[in-house]
């Protein structure tokens, strides 16, 4: 096994103060509050005193010798190590961009926060606040919460340097007025913080591992799938997890060879991966997601494509796998026996706390002997590290729902029910962290961006159902519509796409609704109910309080959109809403189609959703054999609007010769499909089994061929018949089909 140095080295620190090892050495954040200009200036001169190699400077300008990288450029550094981050927030606090600078500052490094004076900051001007602006609001609009939330958090940690272009008269301990004390101050750290080392059994750790915690993991992941038992690996970030997973997966194939399979979110999301099967096997190929190598292959495919390939029997190992969602985990669980899911617990990306509450349950029923694994063992700095546990409390990375003892006793009446106003945030901290720990729960594309999108966005409202100061259930909604003519015009033509409006744009856009434009419509963005109290009705008491509240302010539909599922498309039904439109790609992911769900409030709104469930309607039926052929029976069943199907007598008598004679199924596939096109809710008046249903939608309307419908059902292709000929009979002495033939009728004699 080749041999790897454990960590880089650090240079000596000034003053001959001898070489620290890497993760020993805490990192701590300089504020530097002042002019723009000024603090830059400032930046560059701490960076020369500490002999600063590698920098990333984000922001829109930097002064030579540095290069300026801006904010959504930030997580192309995801992976590198830095000696200092400078992050100027005079252009723009961006939290991905900062949760993301964060992770590559090494041990013994500095991040520098440039801003304006504290008290100046909370009402400054942002440039990033045009990103949270949505018409008709402009960046005039968009509040200042979040800044004061990091101006609080800020000044009550005693671990944070301050240097200050304009100090008081008496500045305050860890304040200073020039560069050379601070530079001096941040090599010895501050008294009472002394570097917690991770090295303290160093003796025990084997090349190529970079802590005792991951060459454990390591160990604990190979026994498991030796004993094909699931596993489930969390960590936070810096800890070295997707290393670890590359170790095991190159120790797997240097043990059995033959093939581990990886998957994850993205192929993006593998490189550390990658990089540690390298360089324990080197010699072999990495191109298109695959490592080939003598000994065997390591090999990337997407989720959506392990749930229908050739692969069980196979390793799986799932990284980020709080980013897929828990049905198609549970689909790989049942296909692969040796299979591990790994996921980070707080992180700038996404959480994994969702996938540890949701995922962990649904493991516990489908596989009781499952074992659990984590990493807390930081590889590239020191355990409770300054910086790190600053940034969990700025962008609320750690931030938990209330503890479910607690909320687990309440009972649904003792709950009240309110819109929030969202100074009440600031003024309670514990309901802010609530709050947006349960949307963490909630959702596992929660992303620090969302915090401040929660505090600020001037389009967002916010409803909360709590009790006793514990938070049940959150809902989370934006403002749409009421859009100009001109824009509409363009949006109708292609020419513009503007922030928001999701559901306005897509009927407009896609649709051609044209009516949708001056309409108000609020979308749900997100509803949570805390796990503990889950099944109880407070979802849908939040989502009545939300219609009638609605209904006052002159809203004239509901909506919201996610990717189609059985379990949610029942739960939005069941509270009145229907479905609008669906898309025709598919989540490369997930492997759900997108749906936009309505419900009307007042008649142009009521108009407009009946329009597009006319629009949906025609769309589905084109679409069925082509792009949403994979599109479950279930669901086509669920979706599909009813309508009014006329058949000619022609139509009548060839679907008679084929329900009660001999007819070939083929030469009567057309007036099939026509009498099929009303929809399930005619299917369902005839008395059609759901069996029955089905089939109708896979041989009919999507046109599956024989083979593959066999596969799943009893009986060949005479049986598939038979059974398509009962249900035309029976279609066709439907009272429903019989009036609207009677009126094809009379228009027929009346030409």
């Amino acid at each position: 096994m080749p041999e790897f140095p454990l960590s880089d080295p650090l240079p000596a620190a000034p003053g001959g103060q001898g070489r620290a090892h890497v993760s020993d050495r805490p990192r701590y954040l300089v504020w530097l509050q002042g002019d723009a200009g000024w603090a830059r200036r400032q930046a560059a001169a701490l960076l020369a005193a500490r002999g600063a190699q590698q920098v990333l400077w984000v922001g829109t300008e930097a002064p030579r010798p540095f290069e300026a990288v801006a904010a959504p450029r930030v997580q192309r550094w995801l992976g590198r190590e830095t000696d200092a981050v400078v992050f100027d927030a005079c252009a723009g606090f961006n939290p991905n961009a900062f949760g993301q600078s964060v992770g590559t500052v090494r041990a013994g490094g500095v991040l520098i926060l440039l801003s304006p004076p504290a008290e100046r900051w909370c009402h400054f001007a942002d440039p990033e606040q045009q990103n949270l602006a949505v018409l008709p609001y402009g960046a005039c609009d968009v509040g200042h919460r979040f800044i004061r939330h990091l101006v609080r958090v800020l000044q009550a940690d005693t671990q944070v340097f301050c240097l200050l272009q304009d100090p008081p008269a008496s500045p305050a301990a860890g304040h200073f007025t020039a560069i050379e004390p601070l530079s001096q101050a941040l090599y010895i750290g501050h008294p009472g913080t002394p570097a917690v080392s991770d090295r303290s059994h160093a003796a025990q750790l084997v090349a190529p591992f970079r802590s005792l915690d991951q060459q454990h993991a390591v160990a604990d992941i190979l026994q498991g799938l030796e004993d094909a038992v699931p596993l489930v690996l969390t960590a936070d970030r810096g800890r070295g997890k997707s290393a670890a997973l590359g170790l095991a997966a190159a120790q797997w194939l240097e043990r059995h060879g033959g093939e581990v399979l990886v998957t994850a979110p993205g192929l993006g999301a593998l490189e550390a991966l990658f990089e540690r099967v390298q360089a324990l096997l080197p010699g072999g190929e990495l191109k298109a997601g695959a490592y080939r190598h003598a000994l065997g292959s390591v090999r990337y495919l997407a989720p959506e494509r392990l749930l229908h390939g050739d692969t069980a029997g196979e390793v799986l190992l799932v990284d980020e796998a709080a980013a897929i969602p828990a049905p198609v985990l549970a689909r790989l669980l049942a296909r692969f026996r040796r299979i591990l899911f790994a996921s980070t617990v707080h992180g700038y990306e996404g959480t994994g706390r969702g996938f540890a509450v949701r995922f962990r349950r649904e493991l516990t029923r489908r596989a009781p002997g499952w074992r659990a694994l984590s990493m807390e063992q930081p590889v590239r700095w020191s355990a409770k590290d300054p910086l790190e546990q600053l940034s969990f409390r700025l962008l609320l990375l750690d931030a938990e729902p209330a503890a479910a003892a607690r909320v687990r006793t309440l009972a649904p009446a003792q709950l009240s029910y309110q819109r929030l106003e969202r100074d009440e945030l600031l003024r309670q901290p514990k309901l802010l962290e609530q709050l947006f720990g349960l949307l963490v729960l909630a959702h596992y594309r929660t992303t620090p961006g969302d915090l401040r999108i929660l505090l600020d966005s001037p389009n967002l409202g916010i409803w909360i159902a709590s009790a006793e100061g514990r938070v049940a259930g959150a809902l989370l909604v934006v403002e749409e519509g009421g859009l100009p003519a001109d824009l509409a015009g363009a949006i109708h033509d292609g020419y513009r796409r503007p922030a928001g409006h999701l559901i306005p744009q897509a009927l407009i856009g896609q649709d051609g609704l044209m009516a949708a434009a001056p309409l108000r419509c609020l979308r749900v963005m997100r509803i949570a109910t805390h796990p503990a109290l889950e099944r109880r009705g407070i979802a849908s008491t939040l989502l009545t309080g939300l219609k009638g509240w609605a209904q006052g302010e002159g809203v004239d539909y509901l909506g919201t959109c996610f990717g189609i599922s059985a379990d949610l498309l029942g739960f939005w039904r069941h509270n009145g809403y229907a479905a609008i439109r669906l898309g025709t790609v598919k989540d490369p992911v997930g492997g759900t189609f997108a749906g936009i769900l309505a419900q009307p409030l007042s008649r142009a709104g009521a108009t407009l959703v009946a329009a597009a469930r006319q629009r949906l309607h025609a769309s589905l039926l084109h679409q069925l054999p082509a792009q949403l052929a994979e599109l479950e029976a279930q669901l086509v069943l669920a979706l599909l609007p009813c309508t009014e199907v006329a058949l000619s007598s022609a139509e009548r008598m060839e679907l008679e010769t084929f329900a009660r004679h001999n007819r070939a199924y083929e030469s009567c596939e057309p007036a099939l499909w026509k009498l099929c096109a009303g929809g399930p809710e005619q299917w369902q008046q005839a008395g059609l089994s759901l069996a029955e249903q089905e089939l109708l939608v896979r041989k009919v309307l999507q046109r599956q061929s024989w083979e593959a419908i066999a596969l799943t059902r009893k009986g060949g292709r005479r049986a598939l018949v038979r059974q398509l000929r009962e249900s035309a009979g029976r279609l066709l002495c439907a009272p429903a089909m019989g009036m609207m033939n009677e009126r094809s009728a009379g228009v027929q004699r009346s030409g």
